[in-house]
């Protein structure tokens, strides 16, 4: 494979981690092509690489053009198995559980801007956000406590890790199951890595940007 991989900023980009995360994780080398999110050009720049949505990620490999996380991670399955785990089972609700985060949730996206870089912003949580982490956190306590979420590292871990940081911007407490692997998956050396990048990343975007929360007197 001669692979790039094209992305938005490493601060904002919850998709572009998750795929980012695979490649990196396969050991699969590739470039990278950025593309700043939420300007007037952003979707046609990505058009004109190749992604008919006009979103990121996209993955070239030549003439191939993928995009779509999911679509980008069945891809690789194709040429790394390791990208679901081996068992049919584990990997029947690996794949369950990806496809739940990728089309779900979308309440808690919406109360909750992706800020990597963000601490202790403030988010408006009504029942329906609430539900949707109840849910994240249900699926986060599922993890073995000497596992990842269904036995080894998999795509389904990189699909939860966007939203292990995403809680954590926004101070969202978890029941101690759940916050054992999300602090789990925050510590893992690539995602470490990436908000490193992204600590370094200059630009602001202001719609991403919600206020920090009100410091309570001592």
């Amino acid at each position: 494979m001669s692979l790039t991989l094209i992305i938005g900023e490493k601060s904002y980009s919850s998709w572009s981690l998750r795929a980012w995360l695979m490649l990196k994780h396969l050991g699969v080398p590739f470039e990278e092509t950025t593309i700043p999110l939420y300007t007037p050009g952003s979707r046609d720049a990505v058009r004109v690489l190749g992604g008919e949505t006009g979103q990121v990620p996209v993955l070239a490999d030549g003439d191939v053009v993928i995009w779509d996380t999911l679509a980008i991670l069945e891809y690789l399955h194709e040429s790394y198995p390791a990208v679901w785990p081996g068992d049919r089972a584990a990997r029947a609700r690996a794949r369950s559980l990806a496809a739940e985060m990728h089309s779900g949730f979308s309440a808690v996206r919406d109360a909750m801007p992706m800020n990597f870089r963000g601490r202790n912003r403030l988010a408006r949580i009504d029942a329906v956000v609430q539900a949707d982490i109840d849910r994240v956190d249900a699926i986060f306590a599922s993890a073995p406590p000497d596992a990842w979420l269904c036995g080894e590292f998999s795509a389904v871990d990189a699909m939860m890790a966007p939203m292990a940081c995403r809680l954590h911007t926004y101070g969202v407490p978890l029941s101690a199951k759940a916050d054992t692997y999300a602090g789990k998956l925050r510590a893992h050396p690539l995602v470490q890595t990436w908000l490193g990048l992204g600590a370094a990343e200059t630009r602001v975007i202001p719609q991403s940007e919600l206020p920090e929360r009100p410091q309570t007197a001592p």
